[in-house]
C-alpha cells in the first residue's frame, strides 16, 4: 500500500504527525509537479512559424481533398 492509499478510501482527518507528514509530502509532490510544467524559456519565432505552417498545410490539404472529392462525385454522376 502506498503512502497515499487509505483503508476506507477517505483521507484521515486526525491531527497526528503521520497524517500531517503524508499531507505535506503529497503537497510537495503536487507543487513540484506544477513547477516542472512551467515553461522556463519563451517560445521562439521559429517554433511559432512552424506551428502556423502546420495549420496552413492542414487547411490546404483539406481544401484539396474536398475539391478532389467533388470532382470525382461529378464524374461519377455523369457515368
Amino acid at each position: 500500500m502506498s503512502v497515499f492509499e487509505y483503508e476506507d478510501g477517505f483521507r484521515p482527518r486526525d491531527q497526528s504527525v503521520s497524517t500531517k507528514l503524508k499531507y505535506e509530502t503529497e503537497a510537495k509532490l503536487w507543487i513540484d509537479a506544477f513547477k516542472s510544467t512551467q515553461v522556463s524559456r519563451p517560445s521562439s519565432i521559429k517554433s511559432d512559424l512552424g506551428v502556423i505552417g502546420l495549420f496552413v498545410s492542414l487547411v490546404i490539404s483539406l481544401v484539396t481533398l474536398v475539391v478532389v472529392l467533388v470532382i470525382e462525385f461529378i464524374k461519377w454522376l455523369k457515368v
